[in-house]
């Protein structure tokens, strides 16, 4: 008996997957892989690999966006200081990046953000 390899899967298969996974997350976060798993024909463990690398993979692209709107952000500070002294101009600039890390801080972005 020689040796079993692992099926391939298609690029549309784990798109698929993928999207059922998140469909069954709901509210916990957490997907039901054993139901996606019987639906789609591939294997929890592969499923949950394909979920963890997914789910950091959304984390790097939140982070980025966070990152452009924060040096956009202070980028726009920079330019009021320097066309003005009057601090109360800088205000509202400076509360939208106050608000905008008290809400990484406390983990309420998401994808419909940026």
């Amino acid at each position: 008996m020689g040796k079993k390899f692992p099926k391939v899967y298609s690029l549309q298969e784990r798109e698929s997957a993928l999207r059922m996974l998140e469909q069954t997350a709901g509210e916990r976060g957490t997907p039901q892989f054993t139901a996606v798993s019987r639906k789609t024909g591939i294997s929890v463990g592969t499923l949950k690999r394909w979920w963890i690398k997914y789910q950091l993979d959304r984390q790097k692209q939140l982070r980025t966006k966070l990152e452009e709107a924060i040096s956009s952000i202070l980028a726009r500070i920079e330019n009021l200081a320097q066309e003005t002294n009057n601090l109360k101009e800088l205000a509202p600039v400076v509360k939208m990046l106050s608000e905008l890390l008290q809400q990484f801080s406390e983990g309420e972005f998401g994808e419909e953000w940026g």
